[in-house]
């Protein structure tokens, strides 16, 4: 998965009215981001981050370090816990 792929999951489990008021980008961007009509940019990718601080190293790389706090949306809790 591609950070634009991971970019598209988060902006698509959000709210865009939240999105455009997190930063700069505005509220048509966001809605033409998520339709397909624009690429991601790096200002999106900030506020993404900004957004959800807890995926912020999953959403820049794709891995997950769960000791401290940085994990993906599938796994919003514990490792742990998933098990059982």
């Amino acid at each position: 998965m591609s950070i634009s792929d991971r970019a598209l999951l988060l902006i698509g489990m959000s709210s865009l009215k939240d999105l455009a008021n997190a930063g700069d980008t505005n509220y048509p961007r966001w809605v033409s981001i998520k339709r397909g009509r624009a690429r991601v940019g790096a200002d999106e990718v900030e506020i993404l981050g900004t957004v959800y601080p807890q995926y912020r190293w999953w959403l820049s790389t794709g891995e997950v370090l769960p000791d401290i706090g940085q994990i993906s949306p599938p796994l919003d809790t514990p490792p742990a816990e998933n098990m059982e």
